[in-house]
């Protein structure tokens, strides 16, 4: 029986991976740096922000230090949070009152800034609903590597086979596989990409709840 459920954040539970590349391109598209929405899902989507901007400063031989993007694309995107253009994913509320009724525990596991996480949770008001945050500032490894999951679940004492992880990037679905979980996985612009999922959905709307059991 599934005991806990570990949620990626952007793209799973709030609508913003399309911001997330929208920032980082605006801050890098001055030096020509065009990245393919089925590149981002399928090699950046929950990598965390230091490691996109190493790959592509490389890349595009961008004259400009890593910390220093970093930085900026982060208040960037905050800005853009702050303004309100954020959605909850459909059905992602009411699937988390359900989880609570029935005793199972939700926390996030995202490669994104601590307090971007923090910051969408609490203008859409959906804090309370997770136990806790596993955060690109957190550990040190990076989906796919499990790290980040085997680290959710060790902190909620439950064992890995119990967690059922959800996640939208071939990066994400990789690092859930690898730590033996089971996965289900949001349709996104990576989906042919997706591998090893148990089931896959649009939103939480058509979530098969049989893979709670």
């Amino acid at each position: 029986m599934i005991k806990a459920v570990l949620f990626d954040f952007d793209g799973v539970v709030v609508q913003s991976e399309a911001l997330h590349m929208k920032t980082f391109l605006e801050l890098l598209s001055p030096y020509g740096v065009k990245v393919p929405e089925e590149r981002w899902y399928r090699e950046f989507a929950g990598t965390g922000s230091r490691h996109i901007f190493e790959v592509l400063v490389k890349e595009y031989s961008v004259p400009e230090e890593v910390g220093s993007l970093v930085e900026r694309r982060k208040k960037l995107y905050e800005g853009y949070v702050r303004s309100g253009v954020l959605t909850e994913t459909r059905g992602v509320r009411e699937f988390l009152i359900m989880l609570g009724r029935k005793g199972v525990k939700a926390a996030i596991v995202s490669g994104s800034h601590r307090t971007n996480v923090a910051l969408a949770l609490s203008l859409l008001k959906l804090e309370p609903y997770f136990s806790f945050i596993v955060s690109g500032d957190d550990i040190s490894e990076r989906k796919p590597d499990p790290g980040p999951f085997l680290h959710a679940a060790q902190k909620l004492g439950i064992a890995p086979k119990e967690c059922l992880a959800i996640e939208d990037s071939v990066p994400g679905c990789e690092a859930a596989k690898r730590a033996g979980m089971r996965l289900v996985a949001v349709r996104s612009p990576a989906s042919k990409d997706l591998y090893g999922y148990d089931a896959m959905i649009d939103d939480f709307t058509d979530f098969p709840l049989e893979m709670l059991s």
